[in-house]
Formats: structure tokens, C-alpha cells, sequence
């Protein structure tokens, strides 16, 4: 397998575990607050990367990092905060489906800060599949009556500062392995989340019946997850990784299907095959 096949197996694992963690979100968000979701995701994927790096002995490549790999992990992290909270926020007010839509601005400006800054460029077939799955997007789009409240610019916010966070996570990803830059991250959000829960006073250990559910998410959502995206940006331009990670909200409509009994629509279904075919034109330009 090639590089660039290896790469777009690793966004269409973490697309299809992150639309997973959408729809488990939105169950959880009824009980919690976004801030107690993000902290205990958070912790729990830091343990369990923190186990996976010593283990394996990839921690030590964390005493090798020089100082600008720190200044890039730093602000790989430090984005990756705002875009989850403002994320999440997000996802607790509105439809989930709607709130992914919404998210995948970021592509747009991970694409143009990746060409634009690192000088990425896109082949023939790359250009045609990325243009064809925007334009599902777009169809996708207008199928929703959304509302243009302060939650909606509050996820269009969120996509922003995601498309932000991806160019720095392809800077950081050079410096250091995806398991302990994984770790590094994860184990920075849960302590600024953990300190500004016992800033406001809110208790950490009221769950509400959400255990189970924010232990899987944690598995899943920042541990595995994000570690598949980040070893596709060993091997592809973050301007394409975040392209074909538009399938992502392909699989929050069929977990919110699944789970919340939410029907596509018509045009769902169309933009979902033009999402799907821009994926084929976009691989069929790199893979051999």
C-alpha cells in the first residue's frame, strides 16, 4: 500500500470514529455541561495515551523535541481548546447533524492556510474531487432550516479555529510521533479544563449518568480518533487530509439515524453521493 493510500484509510477511520462521537455528544450533553464533557474525554484519553506512550517507549521522542516543535505543540493544543469548546457548545443547541455541516469550514480554511503557508498544491483529479465534495456539502446545507442565532456562528466558529488547529497539528506531527503528541495534547486540554472547572466551582465527579458514555467517548473521540488523523498527516498535505475528512458528517447522519431515529432527506442523500464520488476523484489523483 502507498503512502497516500495509507494516509486516506487513516481520515476515513477517524471521520467514521469522529461522526461516532457527535451523536454520542449530543446524548450526553442533556445531562453535563460542554466544559465536564471536554474534561473527562479528555482525561480519559490522556490515561489511556499516557499508558500507550510508555509502553511502547515513544514517550522518549518528548525529551528529543526541540524548541520550535514545542512552539507548535503548544499551538496545536492552545487552538484545539477554543475549537472544542466553541465546538461543543455548538453541538448542545443545535442538531448534530446540522452542527458537523457547520464544522466543515474548516476544511476550507485548513486548504487555503496549506497552500497558501506550506505550499501545497493539488493534481488534476484532487482539485475536481475536492470542488465536487463541497458542493455536497453545500446541497447538504440548504436542506437544514437553521436559524442564524448566536449558536450557529458559534460552530461556524468552531470550524475555523479546527482548520487553524490542523495546520499546526501537520507542523507538530513532524517533530514528534502522533502517540505521544496525541498524549502531550490531550493531557494540556484536561488540566486547562480541570483548573477552570474548580475555577467556576462545578463539581467533577457528578456524572449524571453519563459515565459509560464519556469513558467511550474518550476511547474513542481524542484517543483514537484524533491519533488515526494524525498519523494520515504523516502522509498526506493537510490541505487533502482535511478534504476527505468531509465525509465525516456522512457518518454523524447515519450514527444520529441509528441511534436518534433522524431520517436524510433528499438532498442529504444527494449531497451524500457527491461527497462520496468528490472522495473517489480525490484518492484516484494520489493512490496507485
Amino acid at each position: 500500500m502507498s503512502n497516500s493510500a495509507k494516509g486516506y484509510a487513516y481520515v476515513i477511520i477517524s471521520a467514521f470514529l469522529t461522526g461516532t462521537i457527535f451523536t454520542l455528544g449530543k446524548s450526553a450533553l442533556v445531562s453535563v455541561s460542554p466544559e465536564f464533557l471536554i474534561t473527562w474525554i479528555f482525561l480519559i484519553a490522556a490515561v489511556l495515551l499516557g499508558i500507550w506512550s510508555f509502553t511502547s517507549g515513544e514517550w522518549r521522542g518528548i525529551l528529543r523535541c526541540k524548541w520550535r516543535d514545542w512552539i507548535n505543540i503548544i499551538a496545536f493544543s492552545s487552538f484545539s481548546i477554543v475549537a472544542l469548546q466553541t465546538l461543543w457548545m455548538g453541538i448542545q443547541h443545535l442538531d448534530p447533524t446540522v452542527a458537523a455541516f457547520l464544522s466543515r469550514l474548516q476544511t476550507l480554511v485548513a486548504v487555503f492556510l496549506g497552500v497558501v503557508f506550506l505550499r501545497e498544491r493539488f493534481g488534476r483529479w484532487e482539485a475536481i474531487g475536492g470542488l465536487v465534495m463541497i458542493i455536497g456539502v453545500l446541497i447538504i446545507k440548504i436542506s437544514f432550516d437553521v436559524t442564524l442565532n448566536v449558536w450557529f456562528w458559534v460552530t461556524i466558529a468552531s470550524g475555523v479555529f479546527f482548520g487553524v488547529t490542523e495546520v499546526f497539528a501537520k507542523q507538530a506531527v513532524g517533530g514528534l510521533h502522533p502517540i505521544p503528541l496525541n498524549f502531550v495534547r490531550n493531557s494540556i486540554i484536561a488540566i486547562f479544563y480541570v483548573f477552570l472547572m474548580m475555577g467556576k466551582g462545578d463539581p467533577l465527579f457528578e456524572f449524571k449518568g453519563t459515565f459509560w458514555c464519556l469513558l467511550l467517548m474518550g476511547a474513542i473521540g481524542p484517543n483514537l480518533s484524533r491519533l488515526s488523523f494524525l498519523y494520515a498527516l504523516r502522509y498526506l498535505d493537510v490541505s487533502k487530509a482535511t478534504l476527505l475528512n468531509q465525509m465525516q458528517p456522512l457518518f454523524v447522519s447515519l450514527t444520529a439515524f441509528t441511534l436518534l431515529g433522524m431520517i436524510p432527506s433528499l438532498r442529504e442523500w444527494i449531497g451524500g453521493i457527491l461527497i462520496l464520488a468528490g472522495c473517489v476523484a480525490l484518492m484516484a489523483g494520489k493512490v496507485k
